[in-house]
């Protein structure tokens, strides 16, 4: 008696696991799913907005917790961040504990913005880091270039996967919201120092440049691919800087590029306001998941 009880219900377990949901193909896995490959890596780029600003109702204390909370669903492996402050690079740096940190302010050492990037070690460590300025001085700390009216940085870090032997170089940038010869010339320069790598790329960040500008030519002519563009080539709304405004009006300047090294299973704007219905920052964010070929 017990036996068959026992039989029962390990028919009914088998069941159930054969015709219940499935997840569907290209869907985000959730925590613990095995649907996830072991070869995706999932990339999130994010203007966080400088956290001195006087933003009163978007004050960076009020959005802080929507916006930990909009990365932490996406579990990315990846983030690159543009705009943060040191206070914010500490935030976030407690948040995402197992990613480890790179890049210095662009003003140099903890000081001024950073385009940090935030890695996770449980999959990727990190080989060598470093910095580098988008000027006709790149070497030189807190160098203008260009007719760009701020200082701008470029974050890179080389990674390889942790237990593999395949290597990864990612570089994450903020370029010049004034100066569009600043932009092109940025562009050139982020595009050699990727030539220089070996092994698949990434580029990401806030570009301040929309898709048929001298600056994502030059990045193209690189050979990188825009992982949104790639899997969405019709859609026409796509603007990532909205004020706080919410909406996809306008241009996309916010980015993620891959070169054919990698290919695009998924790349989203993330437009959804927090918790609180407003918007964890005035830039949305950009995903994306991407396969080792």
């Amino acid at each position: 008696m017990r036996a068959g009880l026992l039989v029962a219900m390990l028919l009914t377990g088998l069941l159930a696991v054969a015709c219940g949901p499935r997840e569907e193909t290209g869907a985000r896995a959730m925590p613990g799913s095995a649907s996830r490959g072991l070869q995706d890596l999932v990339v999130l780029c994010a203007n966080v907005r400088h956290g001195a600003a006087d933003d009163g109702a978007d004050r960076w204390e009020l959005r802080r917790d929507d916006l930990v909370a909009m990365i932490a669903a996406r579990q990315p492996d990846i983030i690159g961040v543009q705009e943060a402050l040191d206070f914010q690079v500490a935030f976030l740096q407690a948040a995402f504990p197992h990613h480890r940190r790179v890049g210095q302010g662009r003003d140099g050492g903890g000081r001024g913005e950073h385009c940090a990037l935030y890695i996770d070690a449980r999959r990727l460590a990190v080989l060598e880091h470093g910095d580098f300025w988008l000027s006709e001085s790149p070497d030189k700390p807190a160098s203008i270039g260009w007719d760009a009216a701020l200082t701008r940085i470029c974050s890179w870090a080389r990674v390889r996967e942790v237990g593999g032997e395949r290597e990864l170089w990612i570089a994450n940038a903020h370029f010049d919201h004034v100066g569009e010869t600043a932009r092109a010339e940025s562009a050139a320069l982020v595009a050699r120092r990727s030539l220089a790598q070996r092994g698949p790329r990434i580029v990401l960040g806030d570009f301040n440049a929309g898709e048929e500008s001298l600056a994502l030519q030059r990045l193209r002519d690189a050979g990188f691919v825009d992982t949104w563009r790639e899997l969405h080539p019709s859609a026409e709304r796509r603007g990532t800087f909205h004020a706080f405004q919410g909406g996809l009006a306008g241009d996309k300047i916010d980015y993620i590029l891959r070169d054919d090294g990698l290919r695009t299973r998924e790349a989203e704007i993330l437009s959804d306001p927090g918790s609180r219905g407003r918007w964890p920052s005035d830039h949305h964010f950009v995903l994306a998941k991407l396969a080792w070929r």
